[in-house]
């Protein structure tokens, strides 16, 4: 199965698209009614607006980041996976960490984004 038709690997490619900067792969796996909240609280709503975001960011390259799954699910509909991200800024910089949950759903054969909610995790 290729990523668009195994939700798994269409979050995978979808992560892995973040890591490479890859616009154009992280684009295709926009739904397009998504919705993107960012650890600042920023909401996105749209495959255009969240796309046009990733540009700005994606165009910054001393940034790192790392995600470890913490729980993935799938059903006929929809795939969820929660992962902990490690964001490094610049080298040297304090890492930050966040929870991101994704929502894919399908829409006919394709697994999209439809949902990116980012929750910084803090010191406790």
């Amino acid at each position: 199965m290729g990523a668009e038709s195994d939700p798994q690997a269409a979050i995978e490619a979808h992560l892995t698209a973040i890591v490479e900067r890859d616009l154009a792969a992280y684009s295709a796996t926009l739904h397009p009614d998504v919705t993107v909240v960012v650890p600042s609280g920023r909401v996105m709503t749209g495959a255009a607006e969240v796309a046009a975001f990733h540009a700005e960011w994606f165009a910054e390259t001393a940034w790192t980041y790392r995600t470890v799954t913490r729980h993935s699910v799938t059903t006929a509909v929809s795939a969820v996976r929660v992962v902990e991200v490690t964001y490094v800024d610049h080298p040297g910089a304090e890492p930050s960490r966040f929870v991101m949950g994704l929502t894919f759903t399908r829409q006919d054969s394709r697994w999209l984004l439809i949902h990116d909610q980012c929750t910084v995790l803090r010191s406790e």
